[in-house]
């Protein structure tokens, strides 16, 4: 069942030449070197979106984890795709910006997005137990995409 599309913001080191281009898009990152997961569904995610973009990413580094990911990014390794729940503590809780050696930036033209699902078995939702956790989900995903709104 679908929960939310959580927006995916490219991560650049600060004093990047594109930190603080107007109207970046994901096209105008072709070049760069790119930090993302080596299989996977973060692999899959981030080729799918620079393929849909015209391009496809020289992966320079990887790495499992956003901490991972953003520290090498920092370090001025790459840059990378990053889920905007995953960034918001960089963010200081929402909206374009950045902390430390991170600046992260809306895609203007392209945002991609990575959809947020609850699987369960087939009939598993109408149990209690079950049906308590999909609504505490849904709930969360609902007030996840109002903050992204405001």
């Amino acid at each position: 069942m679908p929960l939310l599309a959580d927006p995916l913001d490219v991560a650049l080191p600060a004093g990047h030449p594109l930190a603080d281009a107007p109207g970046l898009r994901l096209a105008d990152l072709a070049a760069e070197p790119w930090i993302y997961g080596g299989s996977g569904p973060w692999s899959e995610i981030t080729t799918a979106a620079c393929e849909a973009a015209g391009f496809v990413p020289e992966q320079a580094h990887s790495a499992a984890g956003w901490t991972a990911i953003l520290a090498m990014v920092e370090a001025g390794m790459g840059i990378a795709l990053v889920p905007r729940m995953a960034s918001a503590e960089r963010r200081g809780g929402g909206g374009a910006g950045g902390v430390g050696g991170v600046v992260m930036r809306v895609l203007s033209a392209d945002q991609p997005r990575r959809h947020v699902v609850a699987a369960v078995r087939g009939g598993a939702e109408e149990g209690p137990a079950v049906s308590r956790v999909l609504t505490a989900l849904r709930r969360a995903a609902a007030e996840r995409e109002t903050v992204q709104q405001n």
